[in-house]
């Protein structure tokens, strides 16, 4: 996935979470590009099976789309914290850049380390 899609998938989530399916006004909106960008990546995010169109034509995230969403949020959330934390990134650019860094990562990395993540947040959860 780019850097964009993610963006994207972001957004979109975020949308349908606050108005049930999204037009893609909204997202265009909330990304700030273009109509035409937001409608060619929801035709690559549809054809990865991340979201799909109701009868309304409006777009709503796939469960495989909320869990690679959950995925990538998880290793970005880790990137940026640590960039704030320690390298005294400011907010906003530590976010951007570990957008950049989560979806540099192949699928195999990107699964492996959600997964390790997911299990250290569970272990220190329970202490």
């Amino acid at each position: 996935m780019t850097t964009a899609e993610l963006r994207y998938l972001i957004a979109t989530n975020a949308l349908h979470k606050e108005l049930g399916g999204v037009k893609l006004t909204s997202i265009a909106e909330r990304v700030g590009v273009s109509k035409v960008s937001v409608y060619r990546a929801v035709e690559r995010l549809e054809k990865s099976g991340y979201v799909q169109r109701d009868e309304k034509n409006k777009v709503i995230v796939t469960p495989e789309g909320e869990r690679l969403l959950e995925e990538y949020m998880v290793i970005v959330n880790f990137i940026s914290d640590h960039l704030e934390k320690h390298c005294g990134t400011p907010k906003d650019t530590a976010y951007q850049d570990a957008l950049g860094a989560a979806c540099a990562l192949s699928d195999i990395s990107r699964e492996g380390i959600a997964k390790t993540m997911a299990a250290i947040l569970q272990q220190a959860s329970e202490s």
